[in-house]
This record gives C-alpha cells, structure tokens and sequence, in this order.
C-alpha cells in the first residue's frame, strides 16, 4: 500500500506539473490575443492625424469612432458572465477573436466614415470581451497563489497592443498620403488571422479547474445575479470606469495633443507615447511578482490606493503638460497605469463574493472599460470647442473618482474578510 501511495503521489505531482506547463501555454496564447486585440483597437490612435483628413472629419467624430466599442461592451456587460458561465471561457475566447477579425477586415475596407463606424462597432466585442474572459481563464488555470504573474502580464495587454502598434505603423503609412493609413489596418488583419488560427489549434481546456476548489462543494450552485447584487463588484466597476476614461484620455488622445501643441508629427509623437507604454509594461509585470509576494486582500489593495492616487493626479496633467516635464511625467503615468489594473485583474475572485462568480467581477470591470469608453466621447467634443486645457478640471475630477473607489473597495474587503474570520 506504501508503494502505491507514493506511485499515486509520484503521478499526481507530474499531473500537476504538466498541467502547470500547459497553463502557461494558454496564458502566453491568450496575453498575445488580447496585445493583437489591443492592437486592432489601438490603429485609431496610431494613425489619427491620417485618418482626419482622409475621411473629412473632426477630433469630435475621432472620439466616437474610438468610444464605440465602450457602447459595445456596455450592451455586452450583462450577459457575458452567463455566455462564460455556458460556454467556458475558451470558446468564449474564440468568439470573442472572431468578431475582433471580422470587424478589422470591415475597417480595413472601409472608405467612409459610415462603414467604419460598422467595422468599428463589431471589433469592438473583441476589445470590450477579452479583459473579461482571460481572468476568468487564468483563474481556471492557476491556483490564486501563482497568479500575479500571470495577470501582471495580461494587465499591460493594451499599453502592449499600443506599444507595438505605434511602434510599427510608420512602416506602412505614409504622411504625405493620408489614405495609406489602411496599409496599417491591412495589417492588424493579417495578425488576428494567425492568432485566431493559433487559439483553435494550440488551446485546451484544464483537466483540473482552480476555481473549482476556491468552491464550497457543500453550497448551493451560486446564480449570476447574487454577483451583480454585490457592493464590491461595483465599487470596482466604478473605479475601473474611472481608470479607463483617464487611460483612454491619454493612449488615444495624447498623440494628437502632441502633434497639435507641440509640432511633432505623427511617427515622433507615436514614439513619445511609447515612454509610457514601456513603463506601463514594466509597472504590470513588476507587480505581478510582488503580488506573489503580498497576500492579504488589505496589503494588496493598500498598493492600489497609493497607485490610484498618483495616477489620479497623472491624469489632471494629461493635456497641460509639456516641455522637461513631458518625459518625467509618461514615466510615471506608465508606471501607476501598469501597477492599478494588475491588481484589479489578479484580484478578480476575491472581489467576487464568491470565487465561482468571479466572472461577473470580471464582467462588471469590463463595464466600467465600457463606460469609460462612451465618456471619452464627451472629452472629444471638450476638446474640438474649447481646446485641451479645458478637460482639465474633467481629468482631475475622474482621478478623484479612481482614488476614492480604491480606497472604498479596500475597505469594503477589509469588512468582508473580519466577517468571515
């Protein structure tokens, strides 16, 4: 018996480390589908003083082209926690590419205002889905002790997506032609191709789920709504609208600031931003590893504060700053915007009230990404009648709104977890 013992714990170890070999497989695939995602989202951005000419339009219709898929994901919001919950999160995932595909071949066709509005609006179910569904998969994959790293890394999934992509657009658009902008959407196609592709041949689903023993087995099936009658779920909601309507402020906007302030073109201004998405790569993954290290719910979110609050006044300087100052303050903006949202991600079970619902935490951030996204519209029509200074008061107002709900939700967990104990 003795021996057999130790031959089932022998192969119950080598289970475990196959299946963490093939976790980190499918989290590599999933972090690179939701960069290309990010990517097809960010071409807008890269290539803004392009498009404007190209299709006779003003920074207000830019800001609704590119809040679009924040009115997606609002729609989406409240059923893609039952769409996991039924299909897994690795078909969820596979729709979710899809649609980003078939939306990016509409835009790079696209030779009007109306059709890309239509190519826009279907990509953005990718953009406004992926941050829902990879938590969910991580935490399937994963047991919450290792999964800082992980969800570090996908955090910085769209200042990755940025980085590449204002990285590499100059190659394809010529500033002379304004039109030559679809050369880059041409582009973006051709690589959510290969990586729809990827996820239908190199994706399984886990033998053995995590969150399955984060589960009472003796508790009732948990239903959808006990997550959306949660107060935490919201707290986060809010302050994850809040993160995204600064964020999307600066890593749609801060280009054309640039280019229209300071006289740099669009390749100079694209490399500029890049400062602040390298620091947005390396806050996100540093964080993941002292997540690792830090496991209480309180210390965890302790960090958030403090990161909120500097990134909060990152914000207010969004469209005043310059000169000297222009490097100093992308560094920081990048650091805290990498720091915030990893937590958020890696946290998504504990701000569930129970750990099977974490996809409606999850669902619930995405819906503060969407609201975030419909309000950068209104700082578009700011900006197109009364210039960039004027958001100011705007962009402080929504730091405040981050810092507060950070300090809400830690202090809500905080209660939560003292009533448990």
């Amino acid at each position: 018996r003795g021996k057999e013992g130790l031959k089932m714990s022998e192969e119950a170890r080598k289970s475990e480390i196959n299946q963490t070999g093939r976790a980190w497989v499918v989290a590599i695939v999933a972090i690179i589908a939701s960069i290309l995602i990010s990517v097809n989202n960010n071409k807008l951005p890269a290539t803004a003083s392009l498009v404007l000419p190209a299709l006779g339009i003003d920074t207000g219709a830019l800001s609704t082209l590119m809040s679009l898929n924040g009115y997606v994901g609002f729609v989406l919001a409240f059923v893609a926690a039952t769409i996991i919950m039924k299909f897994g999160s690795k078909k969820s995932t596979l729709m979710v590419l899809a649609c980003a595909l078939v939306g990016a071949v509409i835009s790079a066709f696209a030779q009007s205002y109306e059709l890309l509005v239509v190519g826009r609006l279907i990509e953005g179910v990718g953009y406004a889905c992926i941050g829902t569904v990879v938590p969910v998969l991580v935490s399937e994959w994963f047991p919450p002790s290792k999964r800082g790293v992980p969800m570090g890394i996908f955090s910085v999934w769209v200042p990755l997506g940025s980085m590449f992509i204002m990285g590499t657009s100059g190659f394809f658009f010529n500033t002379a032609d304004p039109s030559s902008y679809h050369n880059v959407f041409w582009f973006v196609v051709v690589l959510m191709a290969i990586i729809t592709v990827i996820w239908v041949v190199a994706v399984r689903n886990p033998q053995h789920s995590y969150l399955e023993d984060e589960t009472d087995p003796n508790a009732p099936k948990p239903k959808v709504s006990e997550g959306f009658k949660s107060l935490s779920c919201w707290i986060a909601m809010i302050a994850f609208a809040a993160f995204s309507l600064g964020t999307a402020c600066v890593m749609n906007f801060e280009t054309l600031y640039m280019v229209q302030t300071m006289g740099m073109d669009q390749a100079a201004a694209n490399g500029m931003l890049n400062i602040a998405n390298i620091a947005v790569v390396i806050g996100g993954v540093g964080i993941g590893f002292v997540l690792n290290a830090v496991k209480s719910n309180s210390g965890r979110l302790a960090i958030l504060a403090v990161s909120s609050a500097v990134l909060g006044v990152c914000f207010a300087l969004a469209y005043t700053v310059g000169g000297a100052m222009l490097t100093p303050w992308l560094i920081v903006f990048g650091l805290s915007n990498g720091i915030v949202p990893a937590i958020f991600f890696t946290m998504v079970a504990e701000i569930a009230p129970r750990p099977e619902l974490a996809s409606v935490s999850s669902t619930l951030m995405s819906l503060g990404q969407s609201v975030g996204g419909i309000l950068f519209a209104a700082v578009g029509a700011v900006v197109a009648t009364a210039g960039w200074g004027a958001c100011t008061g705007l962009l402080a107002a929504v730091g405040v709104v981050l810092f507060l709900g950070s300090l809400a939700l830690l202090f809500v967990l905080k209660a939560r977890d003292k009533k448990q104990a």
